[in-house]
């Protein structure tokens, strides 16, 4: 599968996407903002942070899921929430270079610092309105998936202008 950039799938792979949020509402919402966007990665979702690690680390059920390239990640979770997430993919080597877009209706200052010192890439609130979270999905995934770069996700050096 590949992103719809106007590359072959040679240039880039497409990537996976986790969508890690207790609320079955909201990954409904952000899966078909994703679908919108017109692009053929993968989505998972999982409902709690616990499945988050458990899907990371490849255990249980999740033994053979595909590494995701883009974490969408709700803050507010019962058990494992998603700042204690955040932490643990950012200190894992295997993990840190994932970029996690946390996608929450937490409009807190403190918890907005905690999650940019942690190493959170994107810190976006979920609006009230669905159309207006339809377009923070839409143009969120655009950016992860088109315009950001990183290594094995990225515009080929022939391409670039210099």
């Amino acid at each position: 599968m590949s992103v719809k950039t106007g590359m072959s799938s040679g240039q880039m792979q497409g990537i996976t996407i986790l969508l890690v949020d207790d609320d079955v509402d909201c990954r409904m919402l952000i899966r078909d903002a994703i679908f919108q966007c017109k692009v053929s990665n993968r989505v998972y979702e999982v409902s709690s942070g616990q499945e988050a690690l458990d899907f990371l680390h490849r255990r249980d059920k999740w033994g053979r899921a595909p590494r995701p390239g883009l974490i969408y990640l709700d803050i507010e979770m019962p058990g494992i929430n998603g700042q204690t997430v955040l932490k643990a993919i950012k200190a894992n080597p295997d993990l840190r270079d994932i970029p996690v877009v946390m996608m929450t209706g937490v409009s807190d200052e403190r918890q907005m610092q905690m999650a940019a010192k942690t190493g959170a890439n994107s810190y976006t609130i979920k609006p009230a309105n669905a159309e207006q979270f339809l377009k923070t999905v839409v143009t969120s995934t655009n950016y992860w998936l088109t315009i950001h770069q990183y290594p094995g996700h990225h515009i080929p050096p022939e391409l670039c202008r210099r």
